[in-house]
């Protein structure tokens, strides 16, 4: 990328975090009302938990990686839907979801939203391999784009998109009630209220006469 300020530096992603080395855990090491995150529970593109499973009402039998809060997770599998989280707590999580640390010189949140850039959305789709379920090499992964930015300028981006995206969201969600809306209006209100109205007569009112019958006072001539 041209044009970035002097304090600002591009290099790979694997520069910046330890990409592809999670913190695994057998089923037998994970307590039961641990939070077990899967990929079908973040919706894509938007990056919403739609769902909090335990590990009880799960019952899963596979390995998992661990992650603490404020982790940034990266799902790898079919890397174009763009599932992206920071966690708000610790948890469990499918070996397809990579747990990524920020540090103090990487703003988690900074990192959460260049992983949903469209340079890093465009790098991962073009260097994910497999024809029915695409995935994102641990290589690929460490050799991808970033943009490091000063720490405070960091903060300040992610401050701005935080605020930005949730006004976004608010209008999204005032859009997506207007077709309830519309269900519960009564299309027959408006038929019953125009036949109360009374029928618009095509004689004269009493005003309009009163205009006609009045005559047109022109202003005097200004003197010479």
């Amino acid at each position: 990328m041209t044009g970035l300020p002097e304090s600002w530096t591009t290099c790979r992603l694997g520069d910046v975090v330890d990409y592809g080395t999670p913190d695994k855990a057998e089923p037998d090491a994970i307590p039961a009302d641990a939070w077990v995150l899967e990929l079908e529970d973040i919706e894509k593109g938007t990056s919403k938990i739609l769902q909090r499973l335990t590990f009880a009402q799960r019952q899963s039998k596979s390995t998992k990686n661990r992650f603490a809060a404020g982790d940034v997770l990266y799902g790898k599998l079919r890397p174009y839907l763009n599932k992206v989280v920071c966690a708000d707590g610790a948890g469990f999580c499918t070996t397809e979801i990579i747990p990524l640390k920020p540090s103090v010189w990487l703003d988690g949140r900074y990192l959460f939203y260049w992983l949903r850039h469209p340079t890093f959305l465009d790098y991962v789709t073009a260097e994910s391999h497999g024809l029915n379920m695409p995935r994102l090499g641990t290589k690929s992964g460490r050799d991808a784009p970033f943009v490091l930015a000063p720490i405070n300028e960091q903060r300040r981006i992610a401050d701005k998109l935080d605020t930005i995206l949730a006004r976004v969201d608010a209008c999204r969600e005032r859009l997506d009630r207007v077709p309830a809306t519309l269900r519960m209006t009564n299309p027959q209100d408006y038929s019953s209220n125009a036949s109360a109205r009374p029928a618009r007569s095509s004689q004269p009112g009493p005003e309009s006469v009163v205009a006609v019958a009045r005559p047109r006072l022109r202003s005097p001539k200004p003197p010479c």
